[in-house]
């Protein structure tokens, strides 16, 4: 691996549980688990792992795909088994697997699977070498290990240009200037966490309210997010700086609505800019039974909104392929390492 190694661990030896009670104000109108609470509370998970096994302060760097498959609602319970499958030299590679429980029924069900990358980072927020890493015991470990040895090549060629996209700080377009939001924030203590920096889930959050606002002011209804595509940190946000936030509507479907959301960080001393990260939200209009309901269609007037759609096609179709593959992969692992780690299968 190129590194010094002091301590070697397999991937379910670093695997722990984070649970969490869904109250009323933690749901959405629905009475269902907010999405941004959801992805709060993974970052949460990961975060407490990928600092436990370092032995040092990380931040989240990439966030892959992720795909809600069922709801959770209130009264329930949401477990979070995180594990580390991977350590670079100053990166750790970590998955969750997050189940719903009912504790009345005592049935419990897959709720998704998630992968992370951390950064370990000194006090100057630049990367250090770990003196940990990641040795398979098991096939089954070996399994889990070689996947994520692929995950991190294809996200390594994602994020190739990722010095260029940092200086991209124009304002996104999209269908229509009536259905984008813009907020800004101040990162105030409450939001931080390690090394006066912002809290990834915190951010999450703030998207996912911001991503469900907009779809809601164009179908006139609840919404529910239903994915996240993959979304990777460019630069680290300070205490004190400025969070300029861009929601606008890419795609209209026949019930469901992808939003942009994009992020600029500004220091509001020097008056730099910078893009933090860009992220596409699915979310699916939600009738008075609890299914999905038809959102009026969106028609184009002009070449650039014809543009915005084929692109925003892409990525549905693109979507729409991953998520079955995300399903299976979602069941195996719960198959895999669900009797090792006593969790419900």
């Amino acid at each position: 691996m190129g590194q010094s190694c002091e301590k070697a661990y397999s991937p379910l030896e670093t695997a722990t549980t984070a649970l969490f009670q869904v109250l009323p104000m933690h749901a959405n109108p629905l009475g269902m688990l907010f999405g941004g609470i959801m992805e709060d509370w993974m970052v949460q998970a990961a975060t407490m792992e990928a600092v436990r096994v370092a032995r040092r302060p990380a931040l989240l760097a990439s966030l892959d795909s992720l795909y809600f498959i069922s709801p959770v609602l209130v009264g329930e319970n949401v477990s979070i088994t995180s594990w580390v499958d991977y350590i670079g030299r100053s990166s750790l590679e970590i998955s969750l697997l997050v189940m719903a429980e009912n504790p009345i029924m005592n049935e419990f069900r897959l709720t998704t699977l998630a992968h992370m990358v951390y950064v370990a980072v000194g006090k100057d927020l630049r990367p250090v070498p770990l003196d940990v890493c990641i040795s398979p015991k098991s096939h089954e470990e070996e399994m889990l290990y070689e996947d994520a040895i692929k995950r991190r090549s294809a996200r390594q060629e994602r994020i190739a240009n990722r010095k260029d996209k940092v200086l991209d700080v124009t304002p996104p377009k999209g269908l229509s200037e009536k259905y984008m939001v813009v907020n800004e924030k101040v990162v105030m203590p409450e939001d931080i966490m390690h090394l006066n920096t912002l809290f990834a889930g915190r951010l999450m959050r703030w998207l996912d309210e911001l991503t469900a606002l907009v779809a809601e002011r164009y179908s006139r209804g609840p919404v529910v997010t239903a994915s996240v595509d993959s979304t990777d940190f460019y630069s680290p946000v300070l205490l004190g700086e400025t969070v300029r936030i861009y929601s606008t509507l890419t795609y209209v479907g026949k019930s469901s609505l992808e939003v942009m959301a994009k992020v600029i960080t500004r220091d509001e001393i020097s008056g730099i800019e910078r893009h933090t990260t860009t992220s596409y939200f699915t979310l699916v209009h939600i009738g008075p039974t609890g299914r999905s309901e038809p959102v009026p269609p969106f028609e184009p007037t002009n070449d650039e909104q014809k543009k915005i759609i084929e692109e925003a096609e892409a990525r549905r179709k693109l979507r729409l392929a991953e998520l079955e593959t995300f399903k299976k992969n979602a069941d195996a692992v719960l198959k895999l390492i669900g009797p090792r780690l006593r969790l419900p299968t």
